[in-house]
């Protein structure tokens, strides 16, 4: 099983919420008027000597208690009695203030999360929280500032003699300060008075006998000669009782001996012979003598029992992510091993002493760093300490005893339909939808591949995200899961499709490592479920294909009597020259000749291999008409097949157009025209065109049937979800150009009512409304002002309405582009270093659409999507660039493109035989291509 690497709060941390010292987090920032990197962390050495830092961590925590390491200080760093040390983010529109930072780090803090300061061994000398979530945080955490740009800091408050206050409660210590006013290693040093401190403290018991557990009282200055300093000291109660036998309450006074800086005491705890929590009582300081004042009055001391608990599997993990035996060492007894990898195993609780409760997981991970010496079946005993990475709770340093062999393996818990939940407002496991399962067996019987392989370092064909109900992870009707819906818009969220996870099928040696799988298969399983890189996840201990989905997976031949057409997005169609306001690749330069060359080559494969040379083919992003002619000449090399080519230029900075590639063979073209290329809006004070890609009507014959397409390429979906007026504009955008379409298809209707009428190609919109504008609905005449943010306000503009042919394809079939949706660290998933930020799921969607009138849906025979593009793995789409045949295809657009049949019967009339040929000459160039994993 992989374990990811994180920084983990030590027990004593864990233990109590301050940990008092000299060294303290003064003045702090997570977000500055350069935004969410603009921060700083000022350090002040409140001590009477200097501290050598050399070592210390400054580390932080998310609002789901993930920690890491932001900055270790160098070797000799030391910061002298009264003075600060300024650590900044040096990150992209980092740390603006004008007090220059001392060192840098350069990842940031979240709004929500958390701050502290550690030394060199990993003891938290001083933290600070701004959510209860936070790992860090003392007493009463912040409340945090938000996402405001604002220069507003946290600082703490001082005593009476100009000390920093640190009580132990975050709440109490620190006030806003607007602006800001950090120091540095050249500010100022704060005056030290005459004072006195008292610093936390710690035992540990292992056992019977009673501890000391010794405290210091610390003077700022050595105390007069005479009759020295003297100040009284009193215990009192917090967790850990005195009435109760954890230890001896204490009373007295304590005297700091002439000239001399500091004085000890002990305070007696009392042992124990079975395991307890951690638990804490306070010192407090009262009525220094000598003039002196109290600086740091009171200090926690801390009862650290590591003495081995008795504990169930299921007391062990609790209902949190977090176990409640975290940092304890524990025996467990009579557990039945499930799973053995290279470094640890995984056991459950046999099914007669299972817990009774559903928020609960019977199983656990055993981490032993090499290959385990346990059988699966072996029940064993297990003597270890509970650790925690990335919340999956294991034990580690175990110490283990096989106590028989071959025992019966626990019930599996059935994953299907209803299991994990589908619902996000009633997750399987509470809070979450698979933390209650960790680490059990699971069985998935109908289990269905969303994705190809991704690819890690090292790991060309890595996991996979799944499902186990035999569904896609599809885009569902509703606004978007997260946003709310807006007021005056009767629509539900989309849930988010919370059931989707990961598979990692190598972990626990059920299929060889780097095994390719396509999107698309189907599978049956029995594993466990773990927690790898932020998200939840099944590693598989038997796995076995139902259906291997063959990739590329062409649409089938068609009948002589099909008029075939077609749409495809060819994803950023260049040329190698700038020419544009914007580079046309999207990048910082266009493609070389070469690469031009081989986009067009893949992009011949998919046309005449995936799609299998449809007689009418809309196209968008293609940069000019001479390149979509280098495709027609290329598609007449490979498949003997003649193309004609139809491009218009439009209105987008970076040169992309929408065209047609029309087969002269079979197709005879009447007419090419731009619709409302002209067409204008107000555009936040200028005047601008409406289309960047003005759709373009083509009117043509095949055989005695007249028809039109109109290829369409709208404006893009990224701001629709968000808010501001960048969204509110792109919304707005995007209603005019649909009401623009939807004016051309009903002027079309009315002029020509029995001519069948097509609008195809890349919407940029889903089959049903996201809320704010259905511009599917629009165009096709079935708008609906109750489901969208904005309202026509008037009965539909096109009548009689089109057809979205998308209907037709089978459920799990549609969709032409993939998206992967962030919604955050959400439902028990955190940020999990690069790429991971929280709960990425892999949405299908469908953004490319046939839209048909009366006339030609009374011909319609079949809607298909060609596969080539969506379903493959990382590493099998970049090998296809250098492929031969069909597989040349795969990976060459980041959309799957359609082809519509409508009965034409006119077409066999001296046509079915060159298209017969046609296709078959495709089969040969292309089907020895075919694979399947």
């Amino acid at each position: 099983m992989r374990r990811a690497v994180m920084a983990t709060l030590t027990g004593l941390a864990l233990s109590f919420s301050a940990y008092a010292s000299d060294l303290e987090i003064n003045q702090f920032r997570v977000r500055g008027p350069a935004g969410g990197n603009d921060e700083f962390v000022e350090l002040i050495n409140a001590g009477p000597t200097a501290i050598d830092v050399s070592g210390y961590k400054l580390n932080a925590s998310n609002a789901s208690g993930t920690v890491g390491t932001r900055l270790t200080l160098p070797a000799g760093t030391r910061i002298a009695p009264g003075c600060h040390l300024l650590l900044t983010n040096a990150a992209s529109s980092g740390y603006s203030g004008s007090v220059a930072g001392d060192l840098t780090y350069n990842t940031g803090v979240t709004d929500t999360g958390g701050l502290a300061i550690l030394d060199a061994s990993g003891t938290v000398l001083d933290q600070v929280g701004l959510s209860s979530g936070s790992a860090y945080q003392a007493g009463t955490p912040l409340a945090s500032l938000g996402s405001s740009n604002s220069d507003t800091s946290y600082i703490r408050t001082t005593n009476a003699a100009g000390l920093p206050n640190n009580s132990g409660d975050n709440s109490a210590d620190f006030v806003t300060l607007s602006p800001s006013a950090p120091h540095n290693s050249a500010s100022p040093c704060v005056a030290m008075g005459a004072s006195v401190s008292i610093a936390d403290a710690s035992a540990t018991v292992t056992g019977a006998g009673d501890v000391q557990m010794p405290f210091t009282v610390t003077l700022s200055e050595p105390a007069p000669a005479g009759s020295g300093v003297t100040v009284h000291v009193a215990t009192a109660d917090d967790t850990a009782s005195a009435a109760a036998g954890d230890y001896d309450a204490l009373d007295t006074d304590v005297t700091v001996a002439p000239g001399a800086s500091s004085a000890s005491f002990d305070v007696t705890v009392h042992g124990s012979s079975v395991g307890k929590t951690d638990r804490t009582f306070t010192v407090s300081l009262s009525h220094p003598s000598g003039g002196y004042t109290l600086a740091r009055a009171s200090a926690i001391g801390a009862i650290l029992y590591d003495i081995p608990v008795n504990a169930e599997l299921y007391e062990i993990q609790g209902r949190e992510q977090t176990s409640p035996l975290l940092g304890k060492r524990v025996i467990t007894h009579d557990n039945v091993v499930t799973a053995v990898g290279p470094a640890g195993f995984t056991m459950q609780t046999p099914d007669a002493r299972a817990d009774a409760d559903p928020l609960t997981s019977n199983g656990l991970y055993v981490f032993t760093g090499s290959a385990p010496t346990v059988a699966v079946g072996d029940m064993v005993d297990v003597n270890g300490r509970i650790d925690d990475y990335y919340h999956l709770t294991e034990l580690k340093n175990p110490e283990i005893t096989v106590v028989s062999h071959g025992a019966r393996l626990p019930r599996a818990v059935e994953f299907d339909a209803g299991t994990p939940s589908m619902d996000p407002d009633h997750l399987s496991c509470g809070a979450t939808n698979f933390q209650c399962f960790m680490s059990m067996r699971v069985r998935v019987r109908h289990g269905m591949i969303n994705t190809g392989n991704k690819r890690f370092s090292g790991e060309p064909y890595a996991e996979v995200s799944i499902t186990a109900n035999g569904r896609r992870s599809l885009r569902e009707p509703g606004v978007v899961y997260g946003v709310p819906v807006p007021a005056g818009v009767d629509l539900p969220n989309w849930d988010g499709n919370p059931e989707v996870f990961k598979m990692n099928t190598a972990d626990f040696g059920a299929v060889p490592l780097n095994t390719p799988f396509n999107a698309g298969s189907t599978f049956e399983a029995t594993g466990v479920i773990s927690y790898d890189f932020g998200a939840y996840t099944l590693i598989p201990t038997t796995f076995r294909l139902t259906h291997a989905a063959e990739l590329p997976r062409p649409v089938d031949k068609a009948p002589p009597v099909a008029l075939r057409i077609g749409a495809l997005n060819t994803e950023r169609f260049c040329d190698s020259t700038f020419d544009t306001t914007y580079t046309c690749s999207g990048g910082s330069s266009e493609p070389t000749e070469a690469e031009v060359q081989l986009k067009i080559e893949r992009l011949s494969a998919y046309i005449g291999g995936v799609l299998r040379l449809p007689d009418v083919l809309s196209v968008e992003e293609v940069k000019n008409l001479p390149l979509l002619q280098r495709l027609a000449k290329q598609l007449g090399d490979d498949y003997g097949v003649s193309y004609d080519a139809y491009l218009m230029e439009g209105h987008d900075p970076s040169g992309i157009d929408v065209g047609f590639l029309v087969r002269t063979d079979r197709v005879k073209v009447l007419s090419v025209r731009q619709l409302a290329a002209d067409e204008t809006w107000d555009d936040n004070g200028s005047t601008a065109y409406i289309h960047d890609h003005p759709p373009l009507l083509l009117t043509a014959q095949a055989g005695l049937m007249r028809f039109q397409v109109i290829s369409v390429h709208t404006k893009a979906r990224q701001k629709v979800d968000g808010s501001g007026s960048a969204t509110d504009r792109d919304r707005e955008k995007r209603f005019l150009q649909a009401k623009s379409i939807a004016t051309q298809v009903q002027l079309l209707q009315q002029a020509s009512p029995l001519t069948p009428l097509m609008v195809v190609g890349d919407f940029n919109s889903y089959q049903f409304s996201d809320g704010f504008v259905d511009m599917v609905g629009l165009i096709s005449g079935r708008y609906q002002d109750s489901q969208n943010l904005l309202k026509l306000g008037e009965p539909n503009i096109v009548h009689p309405a089109l057809w979205n042919a998308v209907e037709s394809v089978p459920s799990n079939d549609r969709y032409s582009f993939q998206f992967t949706q962030n919604f955050g660290e959400i439902q028990g998933y955190t940020k999990a270093g690069s790429g991971n930020s929280g709960r990425s799921v892999p949405t299908f969607q469908v953004l490319d659409h046939a839209l048909l009138n009366l006339p030609a849906r009374w011909r319609f025979m079949r809607m298909q999507y060609g596969r080539a593009d969506l379903d493959a793995p990382v590493q099998t789409a970049d090998d296809a660039a250098s492929a031969s045949g069909i597989d040349k295809a795969i990976g060459v657009s980041d959309h799957d493109g359609f082809v519509v049949e409508l009965l034409d019967p006119s077409l066999m009339i001296g046509h079915g035989r060159g298209h017969d040929r046609h296709d078959d000459h495709g089969k040969a160039h292309g089907d020895r291509g075919h694979h399947a994993h």
